[in-house]
């Protein structure tokens, strides 16, 4: 049976558009409780050009703060993601913590008090993070503070994925022959939220030996998730989902 979190996976994976992305990644966050949902997509050009693409569902008058560059740059939270791709609950006392006391205070002002976030740093110079915030001192209890950040995680992951496609084309696939039945057959199970373990069983294989064919066929199509491969996999007619 199809869980709440595998529907919501599989709906932001099939965004359409941005309008479509944010919505179903709000409504994600709200009923993990949170209020406002964001993403960023950069794209290294160089190392000294990278180009910036975000969506939040923030109000109006935060956006302005939401989109300065230089706050970033001083941001506890945002040079964590910068720096690392494990999941970041954060409140208050991160930012007092790092001496950004003021920061916190100024977010807050407009009900942003808590949250999670989650980056992913991708092959070809590709970064992708993901945040939502709560107008709570603390966004989750300590006993579901586990399950709030694998959850968010598992959601990123496939958020990454559509806006990839949303926000940037996708890399040419370096040619290496069209893509064998069977690392077809193990992009279409993963679509269906197995573990590389549960798709080996499926198909009747090892671990090694799916996780051999999904870098094969996200290489081929020139992705850098298996969620990305089979996504594209999907719109060149290659498998279906469902």
């Amino acid at each position: 049976m199809e869980t709440q979190l595998q529907r919501q996976c599989l709906e932001v994976l099939h965004a359409k558009t941005v309008k479509d992305f944010v919505r179903i990644s709000a409504e994600f966050g709200q009923s993990m409780g949170f209020h406002t949902m964001a993403a960023m997509v950069v794209t290294d050009h160089s190392p000294f050009l990278s180009e910036f693409q975000s969506v939040t569902n923030a109000p109006p008058d935060y956006l302005p703060t939401f989109e300065d560059a230089d706050s970033a740059r001083l941001d506890p939270v945002s040079q964590y993601c910068k720096r690392s791709s494990l999941p970041l609950v954060w409140d208050q006392k991160t930012y007092v913590a790092a001496g950004r006391a003021d920061f916190w205070e100024q977010q807050a002002a407009f009900g942003f008090q808590s949250g999670i976030c989650v980056a992913f740093h991708l092959p070809r110079g590709r970064h992708f993070m993901f945040g939502l915030t709560s107008d709570q001192q603390a966004c989750a209890a300590r006993r579901a503070m586990l399950g709030l950040t694998l959850d968010t995680q598992e959601f990123a992951a496939y958020a990454q994925a559509a806006a990839s496609n949303l926000c940037a084309p996708y890399f040419q696939g370096n040619n290496e022959g069209t893509l064998a039945a069977s690392e077809l057959d193990a992009l279409r199970w993963s679509m269906d939220g197995l573990s590389n373990w549960e798709v080996g069983c499926t198909m009747g294989l090892s671990e090694t030996e799916v996780l051999l064919r999904l870098r094969r066929a996200t290489t081929k199509l020139g992705c850098a998730t298996k969620y990305e491969a089979a996504l594209r996999a999907i719109r060149l007619g290659l498998i279906t989902c469902g």
